[in-house]
């Protein structure tokens, strides 16, 4: 999720799954595009992935956790609404709606229970949304998915009306969360709900159920039997067991000798060479909604100028590092719209141009009057300091090839590691130069406003960490969010992007692509720009290798 911290791939396939396989005699999980396989799906036997970090809180509303999101989305709960793999959003909870520009009327399924036995019902999702929106929760579906969302309202116990503050585009994916049991939480302060027992012994009502939660070691969920049949019944598996690794090296191990079904949570792409090399071992690389860039501080006096910052831009050779340190695991990006976005535009990246650079900074008054290959601009030399996550391998190898591109057009950078909390506190605060950094989309809507809006660069500690503000993109990013028509829509998003180009309040550097390492056991599996276990209620495993 976006408070959190997403190769070649073309628009027309970019929810498709890439799968290259190892060694040679194949890995699990079905046909080259992660597909099911053609096998026959049998119930029972354990699957056990492996996960870098424990798990957060099992409650939709408190949650800013990514794996426990994918869990809470695609195993404990049941959201209104899901995806298809074209990214169109289809019926889950709700099984039809009413869509106009000022309202969202959803009628519920009648047969989706908590797994207490009490039945869904719009009270719950009202008691949900109203939850979020409280500050108190100070909820993450309050402020990104539910922004433009004004009310709730019960028309009767399985169909719940929502109103809009005004129209806007895309405005089912606001909906993409799953209800709380009102009949467990409603004498729940909102202050206090982050801290209830709730969260590490959830009741939900989606096709797996809590079974154990052995903190810093494993999670337990347990097929649900009385899952509607409609939406997919009974998961063929027996239960799915998260296991705790912490150790990437060892992860990638346990996944070699057969401990782990898949791992990838996440995986680097050194790693997952190692997977894919292994016969027997399934490498899944598929599109992320994580970018990569250069955060440059627009309220300091060396970036307030934006040919400065496209100087830097210019000076970077992004191919080079998705070549060489993603291992081709990477498409380069010129904007903050995925490429899988119905929404994109193709449109190349700033190039990658030495010279250019060095012309953008001597326009803006740097040049090298000394002999000593770094720009100076009245006696001060051209030098910024780029903070980086301490913990974070790939940032670190990336940091010291740009501080090398740098420094061939005149600009020295001192690369300074940071424990991930206090890098993430000065980042907030605006206390920096420049930041290395990455921003996971909540969801698979086009929103810029955090990042980006003059309103959120008024404010201290905003997501808008650069301070950037442009009254033109502002209008333009109005125009976009409020637009239905997707064909006009896409024309405005294209014109915003042009103007994140030049004005380079930071330097977008790639679209990730998930990795995944699969072993031989789970069948069926699909894996794309959804999640890792978007269809985890239809994988099996073969009887023979059941345990």
């Amino acid at each position: 999720m976006n408070a959190l911290s997403a190769r070649r791939i073309l628009p027309a396939i970019a929810v498709l799954v890439l799968s290259a396989c190892g060694g040679g005699d194949g890995g699990g999980g079905g046909d080259a595009k992660g597909g099911a396989d053609k096998g026959t799906p049998v119930q029972g036997g354990t699957a056990a992935i492996s996960v870098l970090s424990d798990f957060q809180a099992f409650n939709p509303v408190t949650n800013t956790h990514l794996t426990t999101d994918d869990v809470i989305k695609h195993m404990l709960f049941t959201p209104l609404i899901q995806y298809d793999d074209k990214l169109k959003p289809i019926p889950w909870l709700a099984e039809r709606w009413e869509l106009t520009d000022t309202a969202v009327t959803f009628h519920l399924r009648r047969d989706v229970r908590w797994h207490d036995g009490q039945p869904v019902t719009a009270e719950d999702v009202k008691f949900t949304f109203d939850l979020a929106k409280d500050p108190a929760t100070a909820s993450l579906l309050g402020s990104a998915y539910m922004n433009l969302v004004k009310s709730a309202a019960v028309v009767d116990s399985f169909t719940v009306r929502f109103s809009f503050e005004s129209p806007h585009a895309q405005a089912l994916d606001g909906f993409w969360w799953p209800p709380l049991p009102r009949h467990l939480l409603k004498d729940v302060a909102p202050a206090q709900l982050a801290q209830h027992p709730f969260n590490r012994r959830p009741v939900g009502s989606g096709p797996f159920k809590f079974a154990e939660w052995r903190p810093t070691q494993s999670v337990t969920l347990e097929a649900n039997p009385q899952f509607p049949q409609a939406l997919g019944g009974r998961p063929h598996l027996d239960r799915v067991v998260f296991r705790v690794v912490p150790e990437a090296t060892t992860m990638v191990r346990e996944l070699i000798n057969g401990t782990a079904d898949m791992i990838g949570y996440t995986l680097l792409p050194d790693q997952g060479a190692q997977v894919q090399n292994q016969r027997g071992l399934d490498l899944r690389h598929y599109p992320s909604r994580e970018f990569t860039f250069f955060a440059w501080n627009n309220t300091r006096p060396l970036f307030a100028d934006a040919r400065v910052r496209r100087a830097m831009g210019m000076a970077i050779n992004r191919e080079r590092i998705i070549e060489a340190l993603l291992k081709g695991y990477g498409q380069p990006a010129h904007g903050m719209i995925p490429p899988w976005s119905p929404l994109y535009t193709a449109a190349q990246p700033l190039p990658y141009d030495p010279a250019q650079a060095r012309q953008l900074l001597a326009q803006a008054g740097w040049r090298d009057t000394n002999g000593d290959s770094i720009a100076d601009k009245g006696g001060q030399p051209l030098r910024a300091v780029l903070t980086i996550n301490s913990a974070n391998r790939l940032h670190a190898d990336i940091a010291q090839v740009v501080q090398a591109q740098l420094r061939q057009v005149g600009v020295q950078l001192e690369i300074r590691p940071q424990e991930f909390q206090s890098m993430l506190q000065q980042y907030k605060a605006r206390q920096y130069d420049a930041v290395l950094a990455n921003w996971s989309l909540d969801t698979f809507k086009v929103d810029p406003t955090p990042l980006f809006s003059c309103a959120e660069a008024r404010i201290a500690n905003s997501a808008n960490r650069t301070g950037y503000c442009n009254p033109q993109a502002d209008q333009l990013m109005t125009r976009g969010l409020a637009t239905t028509d997707e064909a006009q829509a896409k024309q405005i998003w294209a014109q915003y992007s042009q103007i994140l180009q030049q004005d380079q309040p930071v330097t977008f550097l790639y679209w990730s692509e998930d990795l995944a390492g699969l072993g031989p056991r789970p069948q069926g599996v699909v894996t794309d720009v959804r999640s890792k276990i978007v269809n985890i209620r239809e994988w099996y495993i073969p009887a023979n290798r059941q345990r």
